[in-house]
Order: C-alpha cells, then sequence, then structure tokens
C-alpha cells in the first residue's frame, strides 16, 4: 500500500466513523526495518494497512494502539529497542532514545550508558525506534429527535460551536435543509416505528430529545437508554418527565434516573423561557460535560476582597 493509498484509508475510515490508530515512525538510531516516516493504521480487531517493519516492532507496536482504543488513551509517543538479530522488541523509556551527547554524557560514557540499557532488557542493544500513535475517534455528534423551534436553534448553535449535528424528525415540512443548514444530515423518519430513525448512537454521541410529543419523546428516550450514547437528555416539564420514566421503568423493571448518563429535565437552570434561551441551556450542559468543565464564573475577584486575603498570608 503506498502512503496515498494509505491515507485515502485513513479519510475513509474517518469518514464511515471508524475508530483507528495512525501510527508513524519518527525517528530511528543504528540498523531498523523502516525509515523515519513509514505509517501503519491499527483497526480495534489489530488489523493493519502499511507498515512499520514488521516483526516483532510491528507486533508490539500494533498490541499499543489496540490498547490505546480499548482504554480511551490520548495520541502518544512510544520507543522501542530492537535486538541486533531482529527477533525482539521492547520498550524504552521517553528519555533513552535521546542521543547521549544530548543527554549530557561523553562519548565513552554514552557507549557504557548504551550497554547497560541492553543489559538492562536482557538483550544486545540494537536499533532503536520513535513511533508516533495518532488515536483517531468518531468525531462526537449530536442526535436532535425533533424539528420544531427549540430544536431549529439548538442545531443552529451547535453548528456554530463545532458539534457535528444530525436531526431527526417525521414531519416532511420541518426537517428539511433549509431550516437545518449547519446539519451534516437531516432525516424524515417514522419515530413511532423506529424510535432512533435507523440511527445508533455511539459512546461518543450526544441524544437531545425535543420530539413533537409524550408518546414519541417516551419512545426515543427508552430506546436512547438502550444505545452507548454518552449523554440522553429530555425536554420537558418535571410532571411530564416523572410520567414518561415511570412508565419506562414499569416496562424495564429499572429506574432510568439510576442511568447517569440521563439528563431529565434537559439542561441548566439558566432562567431561559425563548427557544433561542432553551437552546443555549441545553447546549451548555452538554459542553460541560463534553469538556470536562465546572459551574463557576471566570471573572477575577475584586481588589477590595484581594487585599484581606494578601494581608492573612503575610
Amino acid at each position: 500500500m503506498t502512503e496515498a493509498e494509505l491515507l485515502q484509508e485513513s479519510a475513509r475510515r474517518a469518514h464511515a466513523r471508524e475508530g483507528f490508530v495512525l501510527c508513524t515512525v519518527t525517528s530511528t538510531v543504528r540498523s531498523v526495518p523502516r525509515d523515519a516516516g513509514a505509517k501503519m493504521l491499527v483497526a480495534p480487531d489489530g488489523s493493519i494497512a502499511g507498515s512499520v517493519g514488521g516483526g516483532p516492532l510491528e507486533a508490539v507496536v500494533i498490541a499499543e494502539a489496540k490498547q490505546l482504543l480499548k482504554d480511551g488513551g490520548e495520541s502518544c509517543e512510544r520507543r522501542f529497542a530492537l535486538t541486533t538479530a531482529g527477533d525482539a522488541a521492547e520498550p524504552l523509556p521517553p528519555h533513552s532514545l535521546a542521543p547521549p551527547e544530548e543527554r549530557g554524557f561523553a562519548p565513552r560514557r554514552a557507549e557504557l550508558e548504551e550497554r547497560s540499557i541492553g543489559d538492562e532488557l536482557g538483550m544486545k542493544c540494537g536499533g532503536e525506534v520513535s513511533v508516533f500513535l495518532d488515536v483517531i475517534r468518531p468525531t462526537p455528534r449530536l442526535i436532535l429527535y425533533g424539528a420544531g423551534h427549540v430544536g431549529e436553534r439548538v442545531a443552529s448553535i451547535a453548528g456554530e460551536i463545532g458539534l457535528a449535528t444530525v436531526v431527526v424528525d417525521d414531519r416532511k415540512n420541518f426537517v428539511t435543509r433549509e431550516r437545518f443548514p449547519k446539519a451534516i444530515e437531516v432525516r424524515c423518519e417514522d419515530l413511532g416505528r423506529d424510535p432512533l430513525g435507523g440511527l445508533s448512537p455511539d459512546a461518543q454521541d450526544f441524544v437531545v430529545i425535543l420530539t413533537r410529543c409524550h408518546a414519541l419523546d417516551e419512545g426515543v428516550l427508552e430506546a436512547a437508554l438502550g444505545t452507548r450514547a454518552r449523554y440522553v437528555g429530555l425536554i420537558g416539564s418535571r410532571r411530564k418527565v416523572a410520567v414518561i420514566l415511570r412508565n419506562i421503568a414499569r416496562r424495564s423493571g429499572r429506574d432510568p434516573r439510576e442511568d447517569p448518563r440521563l439528563h431529565a429535565p434537559i439542561g441548566l437552570k439558566l432562567g431561559d423561557k425563548t427557544p433561542g434561551e432553551i437552546a443555549i441551556s441545553i447546549l451548555a450542559e452538554l459542553l460541560l460535560l463534553k469538556s470536562g468543565g465546572s459551574l463557576a464564573h471566570s471573572r477575577l475577584a475584586p481588589k477590595a476582597a484581594e487585599a484581606p486575603a494578601r494581608a492573612s498570608r503575610r
């Protein structure tokens, strides 16, 4: 596979919302199977496209990539030492790939240090390879059920802040590209027959339920709680929400309120009344969870309050 073909495959997988790790050799020392720039794509099941050199090095890089995808790890650099025979590859501490001279050692001392690294690994020191593992996960989506006034405002503001929004409704004259120009997809689906509208929310997705009636809200909510969605929010008064949750609990045998992903009624208490204000309260809650933020003001304290604090420290 050429590098161009590998990048095309990466783009295809990203568009299909398939997670993968793009592994790139960034630097090498001494004899190694591939030069800097060699690339390999690793899927969650361990299947690959491209190569970073084959053999033990490739096997350990694949294992590292699979673990990152499984554990939710972030992109990172990994460094490995190879045997002169090329029959093993072992992880190195982050600092040990730097040239010995850059670590303040004279050449003779550097040679001894390199030998000690090999001894610690139980191997004759061959080449050393640095590989950057770039973790690519599906972009979080805002899956919005309901194309009414509030839904329109939610989708519009979501587009402004970079949330990829999918809008689903059962009314053709509501769910149109003209009303939702910033959405990545608009779908007209029979939510009474298929509550999720043909979608399968995954662990990165936020589900917001704002349909036209209580019965549809209830059906979509129950189905959404059965997915891996990261967030499930339902609009409505406390009374309406309580009735819906009680109905679901009766059918399922478990209280939906025990699910930490459920936010019902949806949104932060910002004193909202208009569709635009309600939309802001909903998206503020989503961003709070998405970014791991906190409910606090960022404003600086008044100088009058700072002075007593400095005095007390003296």
